[in-house]
């Protein structure tokens, strides 16, 4: 499967020497509110993370108890530091089984799902498959990327999204007083990757919580599109749930 190659964004080149140091703590709770909510529809199930980064929800999922996970990247930085902390992951399933883990550079986008699950699925479905801050292309090809991720689903399956909040106000602050110990940090993030929007180096288109919702509800109509329950204003958390 080719690597996507219509333009090389070179900021997540930089992003992947320190996306795990950048990883804080309103990061892993979104991570935990996403796992909370999916709860035991995790265990056994198979799980396509894509825009895996270095593989830090990926390994959640393993450790939540997925019976497969492909992590996929567009970033060779990403995937060295993924392929390092998922192929040699120690930990078994109940039944004594090992989880079956692929680490892919690959696009997620178009038919990727589709033939890498034709390829290391046998042909067969993902229950679960997550966009976690790579959703920033416009909308159509948004909607399309989602679209197709749903015909790789297994009927009821799901595709979560985590994705930035486009609104400063609820980005960068959060009420009563509108400050928080992670506002330097989003107002810094926000501003970085704006220049870098316009550079050319990154995508960062982003959508409000209802920007976010109406894209699932066209990407697949008649599906259930439901917000995910959090306590971090910065990240919009959304599930869909094909019939």
């Amino acid at each position: 499967m080719p690597v996507q190659s219509a333009r090389r964004l070179w900021a997540w080149d930089v992003s992947a020497r320190v996306y795990e140091w950048a990883y804080i703590q309103v990061a892993h709770q979104t991570d935990a509110d996403l796992l909370a909510y999916l709860g035991e529809r995790v265990i056994g199930a198979t799980v396509a993370d894509c825009g895996c980064g270095p593989g830090v929800v990926s390994e959640k999922f393993l450790r939540a108890g997925a019976a497969t996970v492909v992590a996929i990247d567009s970033n060779a930085g990403m995937i060295d530091k993924a392929r390092v902390r998922l192929t040699a992951f120690p930990f078994g399933q109940s039944d004594g089984t090992a989880p079956k883990v692929v680490v892919r550079q690959c696009s997620h986008e178009g038919d990727a799902l589709r033939q890498l699950a034709q390829e290391v699925l046998g042909g067969g479905q993902f229950d679960i498959v997550l966009f976690k801050r790579s959703l920033y292309m416009p909308r159509p090809r948004a909607v399309l990327t989602l679209r197709q991720a749903a015909t790789a689903l297994r009927p009821q399956g799901v595709i979560a999204v985590v994705h930035p909040e486009r609104t400063l106000q609820r980005y960068a602050f959060a009420p009563p007083f509108g400050i928080t110990r992670y506002t330097p940090f989003h107002l810094f993030n926000r501003a970085i990757s704006r220049v870098a929007e316009r550079c050319g180096a990154e995508e960062y288109t982003l959508y409000s919580r209802s920007e976010l919702l109406a894209l699932l509800r066209e990407a697949v109509p008649g599906a259930v599109v439901e917000t995910i329950p959090s306590r971090q204003r910065p990240y919009n958390l959304a599930v869909l749930t094909v019939p």
